[in-house]
């Protein structure tokens, strides 16, 4: 991991290089001309003249390479959707809301003791009644300590008794410190069998669910919540509604030109 790093942040920094060179160009020439149109600058002039150029704008590197990594993250994280479309999109055992057969589905990755998570979630019940034909998914990525561990096993047993949605929105409206009295007392205000739930909280099956999400989430290059892929795009933190909105019909316009596309072959 340390050499893949390294060598990315190499490729950042010649890039940026590259960049900053072709930026100096015109102070390569000018200096050029004033010494002779006709000379020709050594490599230590072109050295001299970019080393200077690159410590009068030192923050134009630091930007170059900036725009580089997040350039190529994204095109990373573009290239891991395709791979993981069928994981994200067409797990039958995940939970969702929504049109089971929505023509645009939304992915979160959450978190139970996540404070934008909590927030968001009114704003996506709202989205699956206002749009008829849209799916979320919901991925449990405990990842603020043992009591969101604790609150994602929970649910996901509660998936297996049919209560995934309401367990999900008791706790996440829950205020206060998670722990196993009141996730027990949540499971059994919705009817659930706790005795069961608290043996399936620990069950392999519900182990394993976790361990794919968190593997999931980090061949996608997610680490925090919460976060949503729509189509081929991962957004990072708390979507906006409008802005979901302005997505879920690009993701429309893309599949229909797709679906355009392999009419006319």
């Amino acid at each position: 991991m340390f050499q893949f790093r390294t060598h990315r942040l190499m490729t950042a920094a010649c890039a940026a290089l590259t960049a900053l060179t072709l930026a100096a160009a015109p102070a390569l020439a000018q200096d050029a001309a004033k010494n002779n149109a006709a000379s020709v600058l050594t490599r230590g002039d072109v050295e001299s003249i970019v080393r200077d150029f690159i410590n009068e704008n030192p923050k134009l590197i630091l930007s170059s390479v900036e725009a580089y990594q997040q350039k190529t993250m994204m095109e990373e994280q573009t290239a891991a959707v395709k791979i993981n479309k069928d994981r994200l999109y067409r797990n039958e055992r995940s939970p969702f809301i929504g049109n089971e057969k929505g023509d645009v589905t939304v992915v979160e990755f959450f978190d139970y003791n996540c404070g934008y998570c909590k927030k968001v979630l009114p704003e996506l019940q709202a989205l699956v009644k206002e749009d008829p034909n849209v799916k979320i998914v919901f991925k449990d990525l405990p990842i603020l300590g043992p009591s969101s561990e604790l609150a994602a096993k929970w649910a996901l047993a509660a998936h297996r008794q049919s209560k995934y949605f309401d367990f999900h929105t008791r706790v996440m409206a829950h205020q206060g410190q998670l722990n196993a009295d009141v996730l027990t007392k949540i499971a059994a205000e919705i009817g659930m069998n706790v005795d069961k739930a608290r043996e399936e909280a620990e069950s392999t099956d519900v182990l394993m669910t976790l361990e794919q999400n968190r593997t999931l989430a980090s061949q996608l290059n997610i680490n925090g919540t919460p976060a949503f892929v729509l189509g081929e795009e991962i957004v990072p933190g708390a979507l906006p509604v409008n802005e979901m909105k302005v997505k879920i019909q690009q993701v429309r316009a893309q599949n229909a030109a797709a679906k355009d596309a392999e009419k006319k072959q």
